[in-house]
């Protein structure tokens, strides 16, 4: 666990975001990482989670210390020395107190010890942590696909050990519940419909079997090992297996799936997990880490907060409301009760009427969910339980038994927390609801909304045969079921809690349960224990109440069962919220947002979450701010103020709807052996039986032939028919972009509202006014004018002139902390820039870090020292640094290594404007060490140039051009052809 609230920094993540992945060698990128099967498609965080996998690996067994097949145990330990030097230069103090040391388990330390050398701290023996530092956790959000990047991993694993780049270690999947083993088996079905090398899962038991040929295995397959982590033991009994029957010299490449429960037991069984990996590599991945280890050595962070942040999920509220009155079970005190379980009905009520407005608006009944309300409970059976309790209170308001006052009470309270404390739990975002929408509620419309009918009533019974685990419940005045309990055994609600209902049996079995998410399901509540919650997965979820849930070891728990409830998909097939589609020029997203109010979208993409007292509230509280912590505290940068006065456009593009075949950018291929092919094939239709799961049509494969005969060829001499016809299938369906407007500046650069940072609150503290001092510079010329006018207009006196001018003189434009240089230039786009000194820095993200750029910078505001600098020449000017992980400012390439589309995100843009000329210029400032720079400027000739020159674009008044700049201490090293694209001086950026 990690102790005294100390941040703990993603070293690992830091090491990763610093190597750009196209600098890795081609054969480490052979692997297409954007599709899973012909249904599933990887989204871009998922692909990324990939590229820094691979990144990390390539470094460890490449980078440090080259990886040899010859390799033996005490060169592995040498590499891992090198990798642990690496990070212990970035986070000493913390590092030195890891390990295993020799004090609370002699006996798992004496079994240990055995496996790795042992040395002397103080009066105990230690296991150095450097022996387990072959390991990289995928802190990854519930809900974000995580199954899909593991079984990736596997796939690129098995390509690096096919390569021999990596040793060939045999591969595990761990994971803590049969169930979830049963989903990742779907999913490798799914997997292998259109994979040329098939996965196949073989329970860990048959390890001997399979590794001494007793059964039949096929080397075209990935053949891999799955069994349940909690059975891995120290002993062999039963289900039970130990460690050391299967520890294979410790050469596995051991991927843990929610592996960790966070007992004793758990403790043991993770260091025989290392043991297992100690020559290998040890993959680890969940939504919720707590101990230094899985923090450190976090690869890639996806957690709640960022999933959400980047939009793929609903925002979260959390009423902070001290609700008290469900602990208060020796007083009944009813009137509490109901207000707090009217509240969450209010607030879905709500949701629902604006469900129903949002379907009349764009006419149709498809986009978003049909929204819910889950009552999770801590209690079930005992006598005045938990679940029992909030039952009884849904009973009285449908019986017609409210208070009016109460309900009063429940929608003014409801109204004073929304206007006071607007804010989500993460972000910057807040809710946006009308006071309206709460006070024009009333009974009618939570009859209506929730309980599915016109008049209150008595509540009945609905039991499915053959069903143990579910009741269904409906009003006598209603014919549709409103609720539904799910448990683990519902025979004592029978006959104890619900003698005085009437009970009827269903007419078939169908669980409601497994149908809750169809888009027609009538229940609008669900209740139930925290068990059944685990492994479900919905996107109905907009109101949670946790009932005496996330006091101890719950609140992982909390954390896991809110990533279940942000899920999203305002669009089919588009999960992510209204607004950031619209942002990725989604075109549906961008009608629905035009017809929809602001609050309409903001209350149906929101999750707002209940305790139910003020322990509750606090250790919800204190889960959410952990995924903080462990993310950086956010820092949001501001616009600069001058921004307003300037038509700031981007260009936006649409796809090619044709392309001839001479059109098609070059395929890396080997022709001879194509054309070889295509004649010994004779019928071109055998390509469908050949290759089933690939995007093939019949002007696919007239294409085929096609390209072969008259298409352009970058030849690289592959000898594997089977894989260049793959590629060059997707080669052809791959859709090139072209211009299709130009647009005024929105929401694309995003990155200075995302700057997270991992410091001490005292260092904090310091950076935040480093940072507010900075931006409150001024130009001084400028405000001298101002300041003179309004003297001149007798708006101020003299001696204020004089003391705001002396206030101005004491106002930096620059200040230091650390390693970061923190400026105010007054032409880009947000104040202020920050840049750090050095290339590796772990407590701060998404500033200037790389030497080209920081070079750039240095030099750019040495050129505007001059008088007669090449700015000077435009009416007005700005620029900003893009961040090639946030902001979505691209140009598309085509990516020939990949066989793809790709964008290219320069470092930084220019907007300059002379009279009705208008200049956008991309500048990238890398140099020429990075080779693929010839791809992405043929991608800008492509989309900008015509004849070699500039097109000129008609925008309003405005005659638009874009330029592309590279930047270089010499540009005649380059091919000649590209030269034109490379400056050397400000002066010769562009002629005008």
């Amino acid at each position: 666990m990690v102790k005294n609230n100390k941040k703990v920094p993603l070293i690992y993540q830091g090491i990763a975001d610093e190597i750009e992945f196209n600098t890795i060698p081609k054969e480490w990128q052979k692997t297409n990482l954007n599709t899973f099967s012909k249904e599933i498609t990887l989204f871009d965080y998922q692909q990324d989670a990939l590229k820094n996998a691979l990144k990390l690996l390539h470094y460890y067994f490449n980078s440090l210390q080259k990886y040899d097949e010859k390799d033996d145990e005490l060169l592995n330990i040498e590499r891992k020395k090198k990798f642990f030097n690496e990070i212990w230069r970035i986070e000493r103090e913390l590092i030195d107190t890891l390990g295993i040391i020799n004090k609370k388990n002699k006996p798992l330390f004496n079994k240990l010890k055995q496996y790795y050398p042992v040395i002397k701290e103080r009066v105990h023996e230690k296991i150095h942590f450097l022996n387990f530092i072959n390991r990289m956790s995928f802190w990854m959000a519930t809900g974000s696909g995580k199954t899909i990047v593991l079984l990736k991993l596997i796939e690129l694993l098995d390509n690096l050990k096919q390569s021999d780049l990596i040793p060939g270690n045999d591969i595990l999947i761990l994971t803590h519940r049969e169930d979830l083993i049963c989903q990742i088996k779907k999913h490798i079905e799914e997997f292998n419909k259109t994979a040329e090398r098939k996965i196949k899962a073989w329970d860990l038991k048959k390890y001997d079997d399979v590794k001494c040929g007793n059964v039949l295995v096929f080397k075209e397959n990935i053949n891999v090992f799955i069994y349940r982590s909690d059975l891995i033991s120290d002993q062999t009994k039963e289900k039970l297996l130990n460690f050391e029957d299967i520890e294979n010299k410790g050469k596995w490449y051991v991927l843990l799936d929610e592996a960790h429960k966070g007992d004793k037991e758990d403790s043991k069984r993770q260091l025989y997990y290392s043991a297992l990996t100690r020559n290998g590599f040890l993959f680890n991945f969940s939504a919720t880490f707590t101990d230094a280890w899985d923090i450190i050595s976090t690869g890639y962070n996806f957690n709640l907060e960022s999933f959400i942040d980047s939009g793929y999920g609903k925002n979260v509220y959390l009423s902070q409301q001290e609700l008290n009155a469900f602990k208060d079970k020796t007083d009944f005190n009813d009137r509490n009760k109901q207000k707090i379980v009217l509240k969450s009905l209010i607030l879905l009520t709500i949701i629902k009427k604006v469900k129903n407005n949002i379907n009349k608006k764009l006419e149709k009944t498809s986009h978003y969910h049909n929204p819910l309300l889950i009552s999770l409970v801590n209690s079930v059976n005992i006598r005045d339980s938990d679940l029992e309790i909030f039952f009884n209170q849904i009973e009285k308001i449908a019986s017609g038994d409210i208070e009016q006052e109460i309900f009063e009470d429940a929608k003014k309270e409801l109204s004073l927390e929304f206007t006071e404390h607007p804010r989500y739990v993460f972000g910057h975002d807040e809710l946006k609801i009308n006071k309206e929408q709460i006070s024009e509620i009333d009974v009618t419309d939570i009859l209506k909304n929730i309980f599915n009918s016109s008049s209150s009533g008595k509540i009945e019974v609905i039991k499915i045969p053959q069903n143990r685990e579910e009741l269904i419940f409906k009003l006598k005045t209603s014919d549709q079921p409103f609720a539904l309990i799910k448990i683990g055994d519902i025979s004592k609600w029978l006959k104890e809690k619900l003698t005085n209902y009437e009970i009827n049996e269903s007419y078939n079995n169908k669980s409601f349960f497994k149908a809750i998410s169809e888009a027609d399901n009538s229940v609008n509540l669900l209740m139930g224990s925290r068990a059944f919650y685990e492994g479900w997965d919905s996107n109905r979820p907009n109101v949670m109440v946790f009932v005496n849930i996330g006091i101890g070891d719950a609140k992982k728990y909390v954390t896991q069962s809110i990533g279940r409830g942000v899920r999203i998909e305002p669009i089919k097939g588009e999960r992510k919220r209204l607004m950031p589609l619209a942002r990725e020029n989604n075109s549906l997203a961008k009608e629905m947002r035009l017809k929809l109010e602001p609050g309409e979208i903001s209350l149906i993409e929101s999750l707002f979450v209940f305790g139910t007292n003020k322990d509750n509230v606090l250790k919800i509280l204190e889960g959410i701010k952990y995924e903080r912590k462990t993310s950086g505290e956010l820092i949001k940068l501001k616009e600069n103020e001058n921004r307003k006065n300037y038509n700031l456009l981007i260009p936006v593009y649409k796809d090619r709807k044709t392309a001839d075949i001479k059109e098609l950018p070059k395929f890396e291929g080997n022709k001879k052996l194509l054309e070889n092919f295509f004649d010994w094939l004779g019928d071109e239709r055998l390509i469908y039986g050949i290759f089933p799961g690939e995007k093939i049509n019949p002007k696919t494969i007239a294409k085929l032939k096609e390209f072969i005969d008259k298409g352009k060829f970058e030849e690289n001499g592959s000898g594997n028919v089977s894989m260049q016809t793959r590629s060059l299938i997707n080669h052809l369906n791959v859709i090139l972009k072209e211009i299709d407007k130009f647009k005024e500046l929105e929401d694309e650069i995003v990155h200075f509202k995302k700057i997270r940072v991992t410091l001490p609150d005292d260092e904090l503290k310091k950076l935040k006014e480093s940072i507010e001092q900075v931006t409150k510079y001024r130009d001084p010329a400028d405000e001298k004018t101002k300041l003179k006018e309004l003297v001149l207009s007798n708006k101020i006196t003299l001696d204020e002139y004089t003391t705001k001018i002396e206030k101005l003189a004491v106002i930096p434009n620059e200040k230091e902390f650390k390693e970061l240089k923190i400026k105010h230039i007054l032409n880009h786009y947000y104040i202020p820039l920050i840049l750090s000194t050095k290339d590796k820095i772990n407590y701060i993200n998404h500033i200037i870090k790389v030497e080209s750029e920081r070079k750039f910078i240095e030099k750019l505001e040495s050129h505007l020292k001059q008088e007669n600098n090449f700015f000077n020449r435009f009416d007005w000017w700005m620029f900003c640094k893009l961040d090639e992980h946030l902001d979505n400012i691209y140009v598309p390439y085509y990516n020939r290594p990949h066989n793809e589309m790709a964008k290219f995100k320069p470092d930084f843009i220019f907007w300059l404007k002379k009279g009705c000329e208008y200049f956008i210029i991309f500048i990238d400032p890398k140099g020429t060490s990075h080779t693929d720079y010839e791809l992405k400027v043929d991608g800008y000739k492509e989309i900008f140039e015509e004849n070699s020159r500039e097109k000129e674009f008609r925008v309003d008044d405005n005659k638009v051009r874009v330029y592309l700049q590279l930047h270089t201490k010499d540009k005649n090293i380059l091919p000649e052809g590209y030269r034109k694209y490379w400056f050397n001086e400000f002066s010769d950026l562009i002629k005008i």
